[in-house]
């Protein structure tokens, strides 16, 4: 490579510089010609890699003259193990230097391999369990207690070995029925219903949130002062209670199961008696039980279950492999639902239909340990006409939030609202919503009454007053509670903060024909809201409109929980809410089975 000037001028400088030393050294150069350079700071470093089939090497490193060769011996390593790797750096007017390291490569853990327990019938000949999945070349698979005949449940182990991989040692269950025994097996896994409540906290199922008598609630209530510690926090707001519906609606629907289970005794029996009577070719089973005509068909590891009366159609199946469960159930009165489960996960579709206006829901959970996330789609009218709403759903130990976008009329457009509830109780603990109301975007906290210090009593007229549709009385006082507005020089801007009547739902406990039954009743209360950016301002706000308050003060602990989910919350929502649509609910939905005859 050609030389620059400025490289030619440095080379010129070191020989004047090499000439003067040897000047200064009396002249004696005899020697000093034959000195070799040292190599300078050089490093080989030992390193550590995971098996995963390609080579790997180590390298020197550091300050490396121009023009060094380097030869490496025992290096490019691909196999599980320690290796000692040596390189040797040479160049002219160097003395050469050998180095030395370690480089090792740990064994991999074996990825993507499972090992499925099975049930099998006895049919004399030997029933076994395999691994299954990416298994690497080399490995060898060694199995205990595989290979049975008998008829009973036995544990076998399979171990698997490669010198590129750690030892691992997988357990399932290999079970051989008996064919008297086979036809209950089949009928209770495919009568095996899924609880929608299960994958919300035990504080929101319908028994637990229900009251022995119906809470305060509506303008009659409170016409006269009451106490803001007696009014009821287990109250689910307008987005959850669109989930509250759709898990209700669905327990209702899967509840028709319990019809076919009532005779599922009988129905096994007579299954048990045709596979005695056709040991070898069972697979179809069809017949007339409890008023319910049915099928039963196996396909290997699947199961499908037909029953149908004049009031209600199913269509269960089972994957024993998989565990994964599918039933649909049409109901005569314009129900219908599909669901789809298994240990960690539901999706259900619900359609009720009236006048041929259809309400359309379906909701999705996904487990991970102690944590629940889901999503919810509504659509309430036609499929080229109807209103939206779509929801996300997070829920831990500590909190269950939904983010929806629930309004009344497609004029109010809600960005996005998200409720805040404790998982322990199930109460109410706050909610913030952003919105756009007559082109003015508002970002605002709603909270229950009782939660806000200085708020001891509160009585509602139903009396507009220019700022309210009710008068609002709080503390005893007979003046209406004073508020500000977020901008008074414009008129029609919206107040900092104020206490509003808020459609809720409470669930109420009721005996009909010595059966405890639950009931969602709507109801209005008094709650608080206060705009965002002025919750720093809340006490000088309401002491300057309302000077008999001695004390305003917001709950920190429910806000910081409602603000902690909301913008995380916010984009999941965001990016979700256009991805499932009214035509691909009822696709999923689906028919009712040729077996029942035509109609929907």
């Amino acid at each position: 490579m050609r030389k620059t000037h400025l490289s030619l001028l440095l080379a010129a400088i070191l020989t004047v510089i090499a000439t003067v030393m040897c000047a200064c050294d009396g002249g004696n150069t005899q020697g000093s010609e034959n000195k070799l350079l040292q190599f300078g700071d050089v490093k080989f470093e030992s390193a550590e890699f995971t098996y995963d089939g390609q080579p790997h090497s180590l390298s020197v490193t550091g300050d490396i003259p121009q023009g060094t060769n380097i030869e490496y011996k025992n290096n490019a390593r691909t196999d599980a193990g320690s290796y000692t790797v040596s390189a040797t750096l040479e160049k002219d007017g160097y003395e050469s230097k050998t180095l030395s390291a370690t480089l090792t490569v740990n064994k991999a853990e074996f990825e993507g391999i499972t090992f499925e327990s099975k049930k099998f019938v006895y049919l004399g000949g030997t029933c076994s369990l395999s691994v299954d999945g990416d298994i690497p070349e080399n490995t060898q698979i060694t199995y205990t207690g595989n290979d049975k005949k008998d008829v009973g449940e036995y544990t076998v182990t399979a171990t698997l070995t490669n010198p590129n991989y750690i030892t691992k040692v997988l357990t399932a269950t290999l079970t051989i029925s008996a064919k008297t025994d086979i036809a209950l097996s089949i009928v209770n896994a495919l009568l095996e219903k899924p609880n929608p409540w299960d994958f919300l906290p035990p504080a929101f199922s319908p028994q637990s949130m229900a009251y022995s008598r119906m809470p305060l609630g509506g303008m009659t209530d409170f016409s006269s002062f009451v106490q803001t510690s007696g009014i009821a926090k287990r109250s689910i707001g307008k987005q959850f209670n669109v989930l509250y519906d759709g898990l209700s609606d669905a327990t209702t629907a899967i509840g028709a199961i319990d019809g076919v289970f009532a005779v599922g005794s009988a129905i096994a029996e007579a299954y048990q008696t045709f596979i005695n009577n056709n040991p070898n070719d069972y697979a179809s089973f069809g017949g007339e039980i409890g008023g319910f005509k049915l099928r039963i068909v196996l396909d290997g590891e699947k199961s499908t279950l037909l029953a149908g009366n004049s009031s209600v159609n199913i269509e269960l199946h089972y994957d024993a492999s998989s565990k994964a469960r599918t039933g649909r159930v049409q109901l005569t009165d314009g129900i219908a639902l599909k669901y789809t489960a298994d240990d960690k996960s539901l999706k259900l579709a619900v359609k009720t239909t009236v006048n041929d206006i259809g309400n359309l829901k379906q909701i999705e959970f996904a487990r991970e340990g102690n944590s629940v996330a889901g999503y919810l789609r509504e659509f309430t009218g036609t499929e080229t006409k109807n209103l939206k709403t779509t929801g996300v759903i997070a829920s831990n130990e500590n909190h269950t939030i939904i983010m929806s976008d629930k309004r009344e009329t497609e004029d109010l457009l809600i960005k996005g609202y998200a409720e805040v509830y404790s998982s322990a109780s199930g109460e109410y603990l706050g909610g913030r919503v952003q919105e756009t109301v007559k082109v003015v975007n508002y970002d605002t906290l709603w909270l229950h009454l009782n939660d806000v210090r200085g708020f001891e009593t509160v009585r509602v007229a139903d009396e507009e007053n220019g700022l309210n549709l009710d008068s609002v009385y709080v503390n005893g006082q007979n003046t209406v509670f004073g508020t500000k507005k977020v901008n008074p020089i414009i008129p029609t801007s919206s107040r900092r903060f104020d206490v509003e009547m808020k459609e809720v739902w409470y669930v109420v406990a009721e005996s009909v024909d010595g059966k405890t039954q639950y009931k969602k009743v709507k109801t209005l209360i008094p709650m608080l809201f206060v705009q965002t950016e002025q919750t720093g301002n809340f006490f000088s706000d309401v002491k300057e409109k309302n000077p008999y308050m001695t004390i305003a003060e917001l709950p920190s602990p429910e806000i910081a929980a409602t603000n902690a989910y909301f913008e995380t919350m916010k984009s999941l929502f965001d990016s979700v809410k256009n991805e499932v649509t009214f035509a691909e609910i009822q696709a999923y939905i689906g028919n009712k089975h040729e077996f029942f005859g035509a109609g929907d």
